[in-house]
């Protein structure tokens, strides 16, 4: 199966730190997966260049992962960019709804999966509020763990381009998302959990995306150097299964994922800031041979 054709705007949510102008690396290194497991969902760029059959995305973000679901749902989608396009670009807006995700987070806790409480239905009223947070804030700030404390985005110069727009086409991008999320299955799990259910075999791929030592620690889920240490070892355990993973040069990095064992990709990118350009790097092992198959 080929990758669904690529929406203008490269992410579902505007995330700290996200893969979008190097993201089809990963797609070209699990290029013959026909099962894809993605351990970080993030701002889910990487699945515009993924082909595999089945995809399988995971995060503790669950704010993100019932965005997610509205969209993969063309009733629901639909109902939900009505939803926004009623929305005033205006703080106030913006306001209420990073009180309503606060709300949420704080009556739930952290067992909460996120969907409407006695279904497995998503909620179109909560993926608006959430899209208003992400794409109504300072670009970057989702993901983060003051992303609904953000401050609204509003431009006062040309440059750039008007904050308004960039929410009006990411609103419109919805439908070229919803080719995207159709084709993917969604679950809220600790990574080593959900690592832990992947089958070691050919033809099945791993992504992750964790969060990078020191820069990565503004993430609602941080990662501590032990994490770092785990994350690494079972990865490293897989024999078959293809595993693709993104960082930044750092010496830790090269103590956990050192060569050969690990196969160094690196590329000009950005910094998890979103700030000047720097060296990220895709570590790769058990690379897969092959095409994905058409369909």
């Amino acid at each position: 199966m080929s990758a669904p054709t690529k929406p203008s705007v490269t992410a579902l949510a505007p995330w700290f730190g996200s893969n979008r102008t190097l993201a089809e690396n990963v797609g070209r290194a699990l290029a013959g997966c026909r099962w894809v497991g993605v351990g970080f969902a993030g701002g889910m760029s990487e699945l515009l260049h993924i082909g595999a059959r089945v995809v399988v995305v995971n995060d503790l973000h669950a704010h993100v992962l019932n965005l997610a679901g509205v969209v993969a749902d063309a009733l629901f989608r639909k109902e939900l960019i009505e939803w926004i396009e009623r929305v005033p670009y205006h703080p106030d807006a913006l306001a209420a709804a990073q009180q309503r995700c606060r709300e949420r987070e704080e009556a739930a806790g952290e067992s909460w999966f996120g969907w409407s409480e006695g279904t497995a239905l998503p909620d179109v009223a909560w993926a608006a509020d959430y899209f208003v947070c992400a794409w109504m804030s300072r670009n970057g700030c989702a993901g983060t763990k003051d992303e609904f404390a953000a401050t609204y985005s509003m431009r006062w110069d040309a440059g750039g381009g008007g904050s308004a727009t960039r929410f009006r086409n990411a609103a419109a991008g919805l439908d070229a998302w919803g080719r995207v999320m159709r084709r993917c299955e969604f679950v809220r799990s600790d990574v080593l959990k959900f690592l832990a259910q992947v089958k070691d075999r050919a033809e099945h791929g791993v992504y992750c995306d964790p969060p990078f030592p020191d820069v990565g620690d503004g993430y609602k889920y941080a990662f501590t150097t032990a994490d770092q240490w785990k994350l690494a070892a079972k990865l490293a355990a897989f024999k078959k299964c293809a595993v693709v993973v993104r960082f930044y040069d750092h010496p830790l990095i090269r103590e956990l994922y050192p060569e050969p064992l690990w196969r160094w990709q690196r590329f000009e990118g950005k910094k998890q800031t979103n700030e000047v350009a720097t060296e990220e790097v895709l570590l790769t092992r058990n690379e897969p041979k092959g095409q994905t198959d058409g369909c």
